[in-house]
């Protein structure tokens, strides 16, 4: 794992080199700012502190400002001397340390052998006494400095300004003889964790004048952390100056905490406003996490608990350390979020489990995990330099934001070194951290800013041009469902040729087929008898597959709608099942049926009429010889139940659920049988669900299947007449071979005069031959012509084409109803379209479908015939 990350790595610091080198000219000026910062002050130079030793002497603290007390001083380790002992304890030392053969080992003859001289400040820890141990971290001891040379007047009191020591400490001065103090105090120092009690409290305070020359003692015990020691400079200068640096350092304080929290708030308030945005997010809880560790490391809130105890010290220690964990993993997922990288991906979720795993150990006392604390700290500067590395690809990437992002984090950097070497010593400068922790929250800032803001312009700019926008898709839109519509007329003028070219010439070669089967041409040997049936049997099936690909097409355009009606199903399941008889018969299949009398629905005849010859098709095809088909029509409450049984070879499980599907054919046991286009189940489930049906399948392979249809009942107050409406008479999915023709009763005693108008002229020519021996029959080619004929002649009954030049079908049969003497005319059209328009139908009387078989026109023209003498008065 981690070779595969330091491969991923290697080319990304690469990357990172290549950036700085490209932008060294500009990085190189905030180090060039922090050297103006750090170049040495005018000032007189202050006294130093040399083997415990300091001399104020010509030093003016008015004039000059104050000294940190920063130096070797010397250390009684594990001696606490109390105010009575320090006078004979500072004689001897003073004693000692004035002989001229001890001035430059000040420790010789000293008969404490914890006397060593040590560097503040500074911790404890590591070191070494006169017997070569090492200094532990927690325990007690005295800090010694001998100063002289010091001089104060009424009107500029001097003092010292501590920040704290770990953990706590107090403070005598000791001069001509006399102790004083402890002039200062943080906590109460002790030999022992019992005795002693920590306390972080920054402290400025005023010492007694008159003191010139003497000793200051500080005495410092650390029982409760891992690291002890005077870890901060004690500054001794004027009271007033004093004060003015402890305001000076609150008012930069309180200048970053304003600015940590008005950010915090503020990205909080852009978070609210976009919840997808978690950068904002990120970086307000990253804001307020530092101004709360803020709050704690410069002791503003440990200010808030004067008195000193355990508990609030070791809860305040917790927050503390606890922000510190947090900030890290916050700060990366902002960063994160802002500038994803893969590499940065990778370390998140260990960023966060390692921030989880070392705030657990803060439910120790805090000398135990500030000694682990260390080890976080290099795991945040590994981070650090990830953060570098991705910074330094967004900007390669040229992404938003990313350079002054990168330009906060070395000011952050900078200004972090540059506070490190003057809290050391090292420079003479002023602190920059504060300012430069300023420009690093609104470097950051400003790249969430600039993200907020081309967002809104983006959003602005959208609004502004919305309204052309949608103008213009609007115009687009348009256009495009003009252009469908001229694609969906043309294609439905298509298909209403392609139906009027297709049927015609079929309804002619039944036509003759039957025609020549009847002997109507003269008697036919027994040799042609069967090639004749063969014929008719290919152009039914031939039929049958141009109507269910018309049917397809019609539904794929959305041009299938629905003529409701009353419908008798228990008719129309008993003539269906009446025109398979003779097909049930040469195949060996008992056909069966179960019908419920007088049953009606309200649909469209002809499509139901399709739904329940598929189905029986089917039925028919699949079942073998000896078999069973049924056919089943049962009424519950207001639904009926129309059911087709087959004892055919069935249908496999996993066919079941996709054989109502458009060109599927199973791989099961029925296409081991038969083979089919695939298109007639989906057709029928279209059909069914058009009439708000349910179509349901129940199938055993090897025992046959069984397909129901549910629709709902209509209740009629009155049966009404199969001769009241408009007649279709569909019959192109029927197996039948033919309809034998039934005499009826004269109904005239002169031949009724029938006027054919029919574009075709085999048509017409086959219109005449079927039913001229019986009728006299006018004929027309347009529709102009069939009605001057019709004026001249006044037909019995008018049989008319739909689609035809000059005048086609509905305009002539409009012309004739509009005109008085022509009105009382019956019409039929003769369609060969799959359907006509609804005005069209309510304009004629009858309609009669193509293609047609001869005994089924005869049949048809008795039965409109019949109609109107029925309808005449008197009659």
């Amino acid at each position: 794992m981690i070779q595969e990350f330091l491969l991923l790595l290697q080319p990304q610091l690469g990357v990172f080199y290549y950036m700085l080198r490209r932008r060294l000219k500009i990085l190189l000026l905030l180090p060039a700012l922090f050297a103006l910062a750090a170049c040495p002050r005018t000032a007189a130079s202050k006294p130093g502190i040399k083997k415990g030793f300091i001399d104020f002497s010509g030093y003016s603290f008015s004039k000059s400002g104050p000294v940190e007390l920063r130096g070797e001083w010397l250390l009684l380790w594990n001696q606490l001397p109390t105010a009575r002992e320090l006078p004979a304890l500072l004689e001897r030392l003073e004693a000692q340390l004035s002989s001229p053969e001890n001035q430059d080992d000040p420790a010789a003859n000293q008969p404490d052998s914890t006397f060593i001289s040590v560097r503040l400040p500074g911790r404890w820890n590591g070191q070494k006494l006169n017997d070569e141990s090492r200094i532990p971290g927690l325990g007690h001891g005295t800090f010694l400095l001998r100063y002289t040379g010091l001089k104060s007047d009424d009107m500029n009191r001097l003092a010292f300004r501590m920040k704290d020591a770990l953990t706590a400490y107090r403070i005598y001065l000791y001069s001509e003889g006399q102790v004083t103090g402890p002039v200062m105090s943080n906590g109460v120092v002790g030999t022992s964790e019992d005795t002693s009690v920590p306390q972080h409290l920054p402290l400025v305070s005023p010492l007694p004048s008159r003191m010139s020359s003497g000793w200051i003692v500080l005495q410092v015990a650390n029982y409760h952390d891992s690291i002890g020691g005077a870890i901060y400079p004690l500054i001794l200068g004027t009271e007033k100056d004093l004060l003015s640096q402890r305001e000076t350092k609150r008012a930069r304080d309180f200048l970053v905490l304003g600015v940590l929290l008005l950010m915090s708030l503020y990205h909080l308030g852009l978070f609210s406003q976009r919840p997808e945005d978690r950068a904002s997010l990120w970086f307000a809880v990253f804001n307020a996490t530092i101004a709360l560790r803020m709050l704690l490391t410069e002791k503003y809130i440990q200010g808030w608990f004067p008195e000193p105890d355990v508990s609030a010290f070791e809860w305040m220690m917790k927050f503390d350390y606890g922000t510190a964990f947090l900030a890290v993993p916050v700060f990366f997922a902002f960063l994160q979020s802002v500038f994803p990288w893969k590499i940065s991906q990778i370390l998140m979720k260990p960023a966060w489990i390692l921030a989880g795993v070392f705030s657990l150990i803060l439910i120790f006392p805090q000398r135990v995990y500030s000694s682990y604390a260390i080890y976080y700290f290099g795991w945040a500067l590994v981070l650090a330099l990830v953060m570098l590395a991705g910074i330094s690809m967004a900007i390669k990437r040229k992404e938003l934001g990313a350079g002054s992002s990168f330009a906060g984090l070395i000011a952050l950097l900078a200004g972090g070194i540059n506070d490190t070497l003057l809290a050391d010593g090292l420079i003479t400068s002023t602190y920059l951290l504060p300012y430069a922790f300023i420009f690093f929250v609104t470097a950051q800032s400003y790249i969430l800013v600039r993200r907020f803001s081309h967002a809104f312009h983006t959003a602005e700019h959208l609004s502004e041009h919305l309204q052309l926008e949608v103008a213009k898709q609007t115009r687009e839109l348009e256009e495009q469902n003009r252009r469908l519509s001229d694609v969906t007329r043309q294609r439905t003028l298509f298909f209403q040729n392609i139906s009027h070219e297709l049927r015609t010439p079929l309804t002619l070669i039944f036509g003759l087929l039957e025609s020549i089967s009847q002997g109507d041409y003269g008697p036919i040997s027994e040799k042609f008898k069967r090639p004749v049936a063969s014929m008719q049997k290919n152009a039914r099936q031939l039929l049958r597959l141009i109507n269910q690909l018309l049917d397809l097409s019609r539904i794929e355009a959305g041009q299938i709608t629905l003529h409701l009606e009353a419908v008798n199903l228990s008719r129309m399941l008993s003539e269906m099942t009446e025109s398979y008889h003779e097909m049930a018969r040469r195949k060996g299949i008992n056909l069966l049926t179960s019908i419920a009398p007088e049953v009606f629905t309200l649909g469209d005849p002809e499509k139901l009429e399709k739904v329940f010859y598929n189905l029986m098709s089917n039925a028919m095809k699949f079942t073998p010889a000896g078999g069973e088909v049924t056919v089943e029509l049962q009424k519950h409450e207001q639904k009926l139940r129309v059911s087709i049984l087959d004892t055919g070879p069935g249908i496999d499980e996993a066919d079941r659920n996709r054989i109502f599907q458009r060109f599927f054919q199973g791989e099961g046991l029925r296409s081991r049988f038969q083979e089919g286009t695939g298109i007639g189940l989906a057709i029928v489930r279209e059909f069914i669900d058009l009439h708000d049906g349910q179509l349901e399948l129940e199938s055993t392979p090897g025992e046959g299947s069984k397909f129901s249809v549910t629709l709902e009942a209509l209740e009629l107050e009155e049966p009404t007449s199969p001769d009241s409406q408009v007649s279709s008479l569909y019959r192109g999915d029927s197996e039948s071979e033919y309809l034998d023709h039934q005499d009826l009763s004269e109904i005239e005693k002169h031949r009724p005069r029938i006027l054919v108008v029919e574009d075709s002229e085999d048509m017409r020519n086959f219109i005449a031959h079927v039913l001229g021996h019986r009728y006299e029959i006018l004929l027309a080619e347009d529709g102009a012509q069939g009605l001057e004929l019709a004026r001249k002649h006044s037909p019995d009954l008018l049989l008319s084409d739909v689609m035809m030049p000059v005048l086609d079908g509905p305009a002539l049969i409009s012309e004739i109803k509009s005109d008085p003497s022509l009105r009382s005319i019956p019409c039929a059209l003769l369609s060969a379209r799959l359907e006509i328009d609804s005005d069209d139908v309510e304009q004629a009387d009858f309609y009669l479908a193509k293609p047609f078989q001869p005994s089924e026109l005869r049949q048809a023209v008795e039965g409109f015939l019949y109609s109107t003498q029925n309808q005449k008065p008197g009659s």
